[in-house]
């Protein structure tokens, strides 16, 4: 007869129930950038603009990060729902009156379209502090987007 403690017991039924974490999704290589014409990211393959103005509605941006981060002024003109895309992993506030303006959603960029990353917010008509956090590389790419 076998004999276990009620420790030891639920010891390995906590191991056997463990789910190991989910691998990183794998997606397919890409053999063509994503065509953007018909949607609210065609502006994406435009050239850069100038990193040390104010980043533009519809026009890309590299901002160099340091420490993981930066911010900038935007100037929203017209209100509306906004996506601001990055082409990396980076954390994606606007900061109005001192405090962050919740976001409506977020999610990623078209399959092969360099775009990691989109955070959705509705603005009205004002200036705002875009502020990006907790990125691992030295520079972003992003591109802000009025919804149609």
């Amino acid at each position: 007869m076998i004999t276990m403690s009620l420790q030891t017991a639920l010891l390995a039924l906590q191991i056997v129930a463990a789910k190991p974490p989910a691998p990183e999704p794998v997606t397919a290589a890409c053999t063509a950038p994503a065509d953007l014409r018909a949607t609210p990211f065609a502006a994406w393959s435009l050239p850069d603009g100038n990193h040390a103005v104010i980043p533009e509605v519809g026009r890309p941006t590299v901002l160099a990060l340091e420490n993981g981060g930066t911010s900038r002024q935007i100037a929203i003109t017209e209100a509306g729902r906004y996506g601001i895309a990055a082409d990396e992993k980076v954390w994606i506030d606007v900061i109005t009156n001192a405090a962050p303006v919740s976001s409506i959603g977020h999610g990623h960029g078209p399959a092969c379209s360099g775009i990691r990353k989109i955070v959705w917010f509705n603005l009205p008509v004002g200036t705002y502090e875009l502020a990006l956090s907790k990125a691992e590389v030295a520079r972003v790419r992003l591109l802000i987007v009025r919804a149609p």
